[in-house]
């Protein structure tokens, strides 16, 4: 049971969700479920909307606008009965249970659940370049690189540094984005695009089949693979690898590596060599045990890829031990899955499903896709009220 404020036995512990990632939508979704009245949940997030990254190819290719892969958090905490507040955090005292955050506030906390997600984690020779993450970043500078590619006098060579299936992913719906040709129709205005990246093909945590299939996809495409390149500067149009190698390029899309926020490092909580908060299979800190996390931001004791996937299956699991953690009850243990699906999008109407070592193509694959993925944001627009509040009956 967490401790109660000097002067407040009875009150309800203070829940302090930091961060509008993917297994916190969720845990607010549960909380406007529930039956009984909640304490006090708070969430704090820089912005007023969350992006649902599985969606994200689909809007670079144009499938979607820019609503409809935004979850509106304000809105979603209000339907919840949770606190919303704007605020990113700067700095985190877990021995003092405190929060402090850009404007010079603090908030204190007897529980705190961090879903943050990650930042980009660049080369240091890295001067130009876009990256995917954060999400809202890259959404604004594509619109950057629309205007480039419009006003172009010849042919646009974009590298997308990554070949696991987000820069995949990326790389198909960047194609279909920029098409091979534009403007003028005289074959000299278009868009080239490389798949750049350390391995000698693509999707290496992937089976042969998708591998494949991907491969056989990305020549129909004309994109380009460049294996073997392990890209440590990008400045100038020019894409430098470790082994001296350059690419001449005239934009770069980093969809490969991502860091925590530096201010962890002094939070006092257990990290994993890379700075990211260790987790228990409680999704709880093994040094601060007031503390969860999950998403990006999460290193479990059984290490899984940064995925959306597995911030997703965190969210019920993170929910219920949230409410436990508060009324001193017993934990329930996540156990992430060792083979899960990847529903890959080739932007062509087509999508690759891989599973098991198993992989099938084609357009009822890309409509499963897209039915899972909008509803998966519906979920989160529409909430029904069981209960007067969301939280935890003190």
């Amino acid at each position: 049971m967490p401790e109660r404020r000097s002067g407040a036995r009875q009150a309800a512990p203070r829940l302090l969700l930091l961060g509008g990632g993917h297994a916190h939508v969720e845990v607010i979704r549960r909380f406007g479920l529930a039956r009984e009245r909640h304490g006090e949940p708070l969430l704090v997030s820089p912005a007023r909307r969350t992006p649902y990254s599985g969606m994200l190819p689909g809007f670079v290719a144009g499938e979607y606008g820019f609503d409809d892969l935004h979850i509106d958090l304000e809105a979603l905490c209000a339907a919840s009965g949770v606190a919303f507040r704007l605020g990113a955090a700067t700095g985190l005292d877990a021995a003092a249970r405190r929060v402090a955050f850009a404007d010079g506030s603090v908030r204190d906390y007897d529980i705190l659940s961090l879903d943050i997600g990650s930042r980009p984690s660049l080369p240091a020779g890295f001067r130009d370049g876009i990256a995917v993450k954060p999400i809202s970043t890259f959404t604004e500078r594509l619109a950057t690189l629309d205007a480039r590619v419009r006003d172009a006098d010849g042919f646009v060579r974009l590298a997308v540094v990554g070949q696991g299936v987000a820069g995949v992913e990326i790389a198909f719906a960047l194609r279909r984005r920029f098409g091979r040709r534009l403007g003028r129709g005289d074959g000299r205005r278009g868009v080239e695009i490389l798949l750049v990246g350390r391995s000698d093909g693509v999707m290496a945590t992937r089976g042969a089949r998708s591998r494949r299939l991907v491969a056989e996809d990305l020549d129909r495409a004309g994109i380009s693979v460049v294996g073997g390149f392990d890209a440590v500067a990008f400045q100038n149009g020019t894409l430098r690898a470790s082994d001296g190698r350059c690419l001449d390029v005239d934009e770069v899309v980093w969809t490969t590596s991502s860091a925590a926020p530096d201010w962890l490092l002094k939070s006092g909580l257990a990290l994993d060599s890379h700075g990211f908060v260790r987790v228990d299979r409680f999704l709880r800190s093994p040094s601060h045990g007031q503390v969860f996390a999950a998403g990006d931001i999460a290193s479990l004791s059984d290490p899984r890829p940064k995925s959306g996937v597995f911030a997703v299956r965190e969210g019920p699991v993170l929910h219920h031990n949230l409410r436990q953690a508060a009324l001193g009850r017993p934990l329930r243990a996540f156990r992430p899955q060792k083979h899960w699906l990847a529903l890959i999008s080739l932007a062509d109407g087509r999508a690759i499903a891989d599973k098991w070592g198993l992989a099938a193509r084609g357009e009822w694959v890309a409509r499963w896709k897209g039915w899972s993925d909008r509803r998966f944001v519906a979920r989160y627009r529409t909430v029904p009220r069981s209960g007067s509040s969301g939280g935890i009956r003190p």
